[in-house]
């Protein structure tokens, strides 16, 4: 525990010298602005506001997971090839789980002011008909249903390169706008990119009770979790046994 300790603040550390932070900053608060000063006088109803905007926060998910884990592979490979991370099998698992950690609070912490500072900043301009707390399942739900893609993409930036990350986060997010509709009906508790905004869209039907229950919204539950935890008991084993190869651009 204690050189997990180590390892994660040195890799806080090392984002002094990046833009990371500053991404997970500065992206949110640019989309607040944007969103909430076209919805100061567009005349849709508050639900459709609300709808759109969790909708395409699920959307650019996969395309900054896919920025984000080539940044922090590319660090890693300028910096010395890999050989910070490649010590030992124990060094290497604590790596993968420091970092991993890394990514989870920096995407909590752009979750969070996405999320919570629409529902502080949406509040002004009208009265909002979900409650807070269906903001905090909303920060879960986005946090907990992307585990996966940070595994996936990691995983992408390690054996291959930062463009293939990137490229299947774009790819990733034209799939989940396509699978909101009747197209991803059957098939979107198969495809991980979808989760989040189906997951969200249930939530949302949930909170203005309407009579209606996703029928494949238990089994995209149950995929989520056992694929979730199953990649990343795939993903120790496969980084702890890699040997810094990386397939180059």
């Amino acid at each position: 525990m204690l050189q997990l300790k180590k390892l994660l603040k040195a890799d806080i550390m090392k984002l002094k010298s990046t833009q990371m932070i500053w991404i997970h900053l500065y992206i949110p608060a640019l989309g607040l602005i944007m969103f909430l000063s076209y919805y100061s006088y567009t005349p849709w109803n508050s639900s459709s506001k609300v709808s759109a905007y969790l909708q395409v926060l699920c959307i650019v998910f996969p395309i900054l997971i896919g920025i984000i884990t080539s940044m922090a592979s590319d660090q890693e490979y300028i910096a010395g090839g890999f050989q910070n991370i490649l010590a030992s099998s124990k060094i290497k698992c604590l790596s993968f789980i420091s970092k991993y950690t890394l990514f989870l609070l920096l995407g909590l912490l752009s979750t969070i002011l996405s999320v919570i500072g629409f529902y502080v900043g949406f509040s002004f301009i009208e009265n909002d008909i979900f409650p807070f707390t269906m903001y905090l399942a909303v920060v879960g739900i986005l946090i907990g249903s992307n585990i996966f893609e940070y595994i996936l993409h990691f995983f992408l930036s390690l054996r291959f390169s930062k463009g293939v990350s990137i490229g299947v986060g774009i790819v990733e997010s034209l799939i989940s706008a396509l699978f909101l509709t009747g197209m991803g009906d059957g098939r979107w508790a198969f495809t991980p990119c979808s989760w989040s905004i189906r997951f969200i869209g249930s939530l949302l039907i949930r909170y203005q009770n309407i009579n209606f229950i996703d029928p494949d919204l238990h089994l995209g539950i149950i995929i989520c979790i056992l694929g979730t935890i199953l990649s990343f008991l795939i993903m120790l084993v496969w980084f702890t046994k890699w040997e810094g190869k990386k397939a180059e651009e």
